[in-house]
């Protein structure tokens, strides 16, 4: 394979999410460096060490190329290990200052979501043998389990130090320039729905890493979205919870929880090695409404009632041979979170958009999701059945300018529907032979001056 050509007088600017920790640098010489080789660690170091704060002070590959003691092949073939394991993205641009490539670094696993991800730890396998492997997941998942009998005395901060009240205030006074955060509003559910999860089984997991059960009914409703919308397990849900917590307080840290859910939901539903064939259902029992449905549709049905909205339009995505992208998901949980409309009737919805768009916009999710609302639309069959009564009345009426629902959107509308003509009204007249056989003599003058 020949290697893409990289000028060492190209420039290169360098960015990253988040500083390193600790634990990074450990987990990348642990886990990492038996994948990308020595030469790609100290590429992937080096690169940290030269952030620039300004795009227009960016340095020529020349200085990297001297640094690493590496020519222009051995560069790029460091570089694309990197990116293959997701520690790094790059991009190429081009500015009056001349051609340049932008280094995006990525931080790197957590040394468990590392060793649950089945491809790494599998390559990782390979690449270190039965026994290293067995060593490294020993280091790095064993827990120690604590006592049954035990008795905590664990002080908490206002037991150890004292804070004034004259100080809280001032410190609420004294900040005049910092933006006041509004706290996010959190999703509504009824008791009826948050009793569908297993509390108990949740706090009998999370009970030796000190997470009280007040901790957990503060995020109780934000904790019942990530199971309705991803379709978390109790136990996904407190392995999730474990990886994320906030070390210096032992809280839950919400905003990370809700990241690494995403994560690990896109890594699931796009790696192509780890797809699977999600849309598979057994015909549905008919009922009066459903009864003169199309097998597709039916099957259709139970797919909305079994999935949850994050696996639908997984599988909805794989189907189309596409992928499941940030701002999709983040558009979909939105709406879940809101709880207007079931998780089965947003399923019908996502999939209606799919067939008529290539990803899921806010502003479409939001016109048709509120005219199913004032069509007091509840079930995935009411709004399967009002999508073919829908489509039923743009076959008969032609004539309709443009329909007034959130529908407008839809391509059945772009079709152009031409008059018939009735032929039988319009009979065949007699021609003239004279004129037919003159008619002819000029086509065949024409035609020989033309050749």
């Amino acid at each position: 394979m020949t290697t893409p050509k990289i000028d060492p007088l190209w420039g290169y600017f360098v960015t990253s999410e988040q500083p390193l920790s600790n634990l990074d640098h450990v987990t990348l010489i642990d886990l990492y460096q038996p994948l990308v080789g020595s030469a790609a660690l100290s590429l992937y170091q080096l690169l940290w060490q030269h952030q620039q704060p300004l795009l227009s002070q960016r340095s020529a590959h020349a200085q990297l190329f001297n640094l690493l003691d590496m020519d222009a092949v051995t560069f790029y073939e460091a570089r694309i290990k990197l990116e293959a394991v997701a520690l790094l993205s790059t991009y190429r641009a081009q500015d009056q200052l001349g051609q340049y490539l932008i280094y995006q670094l990525h931080v790197p696993l957590t040394p468990r979501e590392f060793l649950h991800d089945n491809i790494l730890k599998t390559f990782l396998y390979e690449k270190i043998g039965a026994a290293d492997f067995q060593q490294l997941s020993k280091k790095y998942l064993t827990t120690f389990k604590l006592p049954d009998h035990r008795q905590e005395i664990t002080k908490s901060f206002l037991e150890v130090f004292t804070l004034s009240s004259y100080g809280l205030m001032q410190m609420s006074t004294d900040s005049p320039n910092e933006p006041s955060a509004q706290p996010a509003v959190p999703p509504h559910y009824t008791p009826e729905q948050l009793a569908t999860f297993d509390w108990q089984l949740l706090e009998q997991l999370l009970e030796k890493y000190h997470i009280t059960s007040t901790e957990i009914a503060r995020y109780q409703s934000e904790l019942f979205n990530l199971h309705a919308f991803y379709g978390v397990s109790e136990i996904e849900l407190a392995d999730l919870i474990i990886n994320t917590l906030d070390v210096r307080t032992n809280k839950m840290d919400l905003p990370r929880l809700q990241n690494l859910t995403q994560k690990r939901f896109e890594k699931r539903v796009n790696l192509t090695a780890q797809k699977t064939a999600r849309l598979q259902a057994t015909a549905p029992t008919a009922s009066s409404q459903t009864a003169d449905w199309k097998p597709a549709q039916r099957q259709l049905l139970q797919q909305a009632q079994r999935l949850a909205p994050a696996d639908f339009l997984a599988a909805k995505k794989q189907t189309q041979k596409g992928f499941v992208g940030s701002a999709e998901t983040r558009v979909l949980r939105q709406l879940q979170e809101r709880a207007v409309l079931p998780n089965e009737v947003i399923n019908i919805l996502v999939d209606y958009v799919l067939n008529n768009s290539a990803t899921l916009t806010q502003g479409l999710v939001e016109k048709i999701a509120n005219d199913w609302l004032q069509h007091n639309i509840t079930t995935a069959a009411d709004a399967l059945q009002y999508l073919t009564n829908y489509s039923n009345r743009l076959t008969t009426t032609s004539t309709t300018p443009r329909a007034k629902t959130a529908f407008k959107h839809s391509r059945s509308q772009s079709v152009r529907q031409e008059p018939v003509t009735d032929w039988k009204q319009h009979p065949a007249q007699k021609v003239d032979p004279k004129k037919l056989a003159q008619a002819k003599a000029q086509w065949k003058k024409y035609k020989n001056q033309s050749s």
